[in-house]
């Protein structure tokens, strides 16, 4: 079955633009606020400003479906597995397979982001989709798809970008603020051409207990070191959609063909 959209939008200072486009930059102290209502929302200095709602759980599309079209996304996703396997990115090439719902957004917000729900939680997983995205106007701000992943009970969680501009960015979001963990390491790869827009690309991401490795139209771009002492639980992912402008339409964002495999749920 699939899941129903919610949309979350998260408000960020400029100086977000300064961080995230910097590989490894590093946030100052920030203060947190605490929820006091069902949306809630954060003031960090000087960095992220979260709104999070919420909507009706949904289950994701089983495992199993008897026809061979389902037979064969399974095959070709379990290659994906296999050379995820091999490079020895995962120990195991058990787990499970689950198919997404599209998730689509405009969000006209200069540097804040939103996400969907898909109700689908994993602590290790690999995650591939194809990403469209494209802005308003012509900026160099951050902005394009991703995913936010591990989504704590606290609101904890990660999130991850392809931006046209700055690659593949991270960031980890506390209630202690959302900070840049840079651009990743070790990778074939850092920049990719993807036009003058609407940008396009396939984006694979595995997440591995402290390790997130991540792929774009099937070139290794590199690997993340996770935190040690926060966001190590299993928490739900969904695509996720960055602005970076306020004007017209702002951006937007369409992923795709969402596919994933659950290790360790």
């Amino acid at each position: 079955m699939k899941t129903k959209l919610s949309k979350i939008a998260l408000f960020v200072f400029m100086a977000l633009t300064l961080i995230l486009s910097a590989c490894g930059a590093s946030a100052p102290a920030a203060t947190p606020t605490v929820p006091a209502t069902a949306t809630v929302t954060a003031t960090i200095a000087p960095t992220f400003t979260p709104t999070v709602t919420f909507t009706p759980t949904r289950t994701p599309k089983p495992t199993a479906t008897p026809n061979l079209a389902a037979t064969q996304q399974y095959e070709d996703f379990f290659a994906v597995v296999q050379k995820i396997h091999d490079a020895g990115q995962i120990s195991t090439t058990e787990g499970k397979f689950v198919e997404l719902d599209d998730y689509g957004d405009d969000l006209a917000s200069k540097l804040s982001y939103s996400w969907g729900d898909t109700s689908v939680s994993a602590r290790n997983f690999i995650v591939q989709a194809d990403f469209e995205w494209s802005t308003a106007i012509k900026t160099t701000n951050l902005s394009g798809c991703g995913f936010v992943y591990r989504i704590q009970p606290n609101k904890d969680h990660y999130l991850i970008l392809l931006d046209s501009y700055a690659g593949i960015k991270l960031a980890s979001s506390t209630d202690r603020g959302t900070y840049s963990m840079g651009s990743p390491s070790k990778g074939d790869q850092k920049l990719a051409d993807y036009g003058s827009g609407p940008y396009h690309a396939k984006f694979t991401m595995v997440v591995n207990d402290l390790k997130n490795y991540v792929y774009v139209d099937d070139v290794y771009y590199g690997e993340y070191d996770l935190l040690e002492f926060r966001i190590t639980e299993s928490g739900p992912f969904a695509g996720a959609l960055l602005s970076a402008t306020e004007s017209g339409y702002g951006t937007h964002c369409a992923i795709t063909n969402i596919r994933a495999w659950i290790i360790d749920p």
